[in-house]
């Protein structure tokens, strides 16, 4: 019974959140253009967020901040696009754009390629933007799949990389279970706990790294589209 009434209790607070009632419109998502109260709520790992989820869309926080970020800077044309775990909420706007849309993935169903990012099939310069978005914290050589993805790219090209960030410093520290990862990392299938250090990792794989940081943009804009997640705040862009 509790359980019933608290599911029901959450579908009407996503209803009133999502739709306003007359309480305003002041949220908006710049991908799809959505208007409302508020956001919906998200609770990953241990965490609970307010605001967070697109009930367009679905966008998260990270989309709507790369998206604000980047679309002004991105060429216009992306040439051949490799999408690495793709994100319906951005495969829209980076596949419009793309002469070549490819995506893979190790597990997900639909992509175009299976394929480990610690070892990719593809030869060397093969694409001239590749976006990769909240994969290499899952990965157990990161070092190797960033040399993997600084090897397929063109020289030129370019490649958005995004992380969970926390802090300045990484903490990787080998754990043995679901419930000490969560503790350690907030997720069971996370194996490091990134810093703003991460700079130095892409810098090895031998890439060029401009830190792009919600402190960019407007204080308007950041509540408008709710877009400081605690940990999702940096968007990498790599050369």
């Amino acid at each position: 019974m509790a359980t019933v009434l608290s599911r029901g209790m959450t579908k009407a607070y996503n209803v009133l959140v999502s739709r306003g009632f007359g309480l305003g419109n002041d949220r908006e998502c710049p991908l799809c253009g959505w208007t409302g109260f508020q956001f919906l709520p998200m609770k990953p790992g241990p965490f609970f967020r307010f605001d967070a989820k697109c009930p367009s869309c679905a966008s998260l926080e990270r989309h709507r901040l790369a998206y604000l970020l980047l679309k002004d800077e991105l060429p216009a044309r992306l040439g051949r696009v490799l999408h690495f775990a793709p994100e319906a909420q951005v495969t829209a706007w980076i596949s419009a754009k793309a002469g070549e849309y490819v995506t893979a993935d190790l597990m997900a169903p639909g992509v175009t390629h299976c394929v480990d990012i610690q070892a990719m099939p593809f030869e060397d310069g093969r694409f001239d933007f590749i976006w990769c978005s909240h994969v290499l914290e899952h990965v157990p050589d990161d070092a190797k799949a960033m040399r993997e993805l600084r090897r397929v790219l063109r020289p030129g090209g370019i490649a958005v990389i995004l992380v969970p960030v926390w802090g300045e410093e990484t903490v990787e520290d080998v754990l043995d279970s679901d419930s000490a990862r969560v503790e350690r990392y907030f997720q069971e299938d996370h194996l490091r706990l990134y810093g703003r250090d991460i700079t130095q990792r892409l810098n090895d794989a031998g890439f060029a790294v401009t830190m792009r940081c919600v402190e960019e943009l407007p204080l308007q804009a950041v509540l408008r589209h709710s877009l400081d997640s605690g940990a999702g705040r940096e968007v990498f862009l790599v050369r």
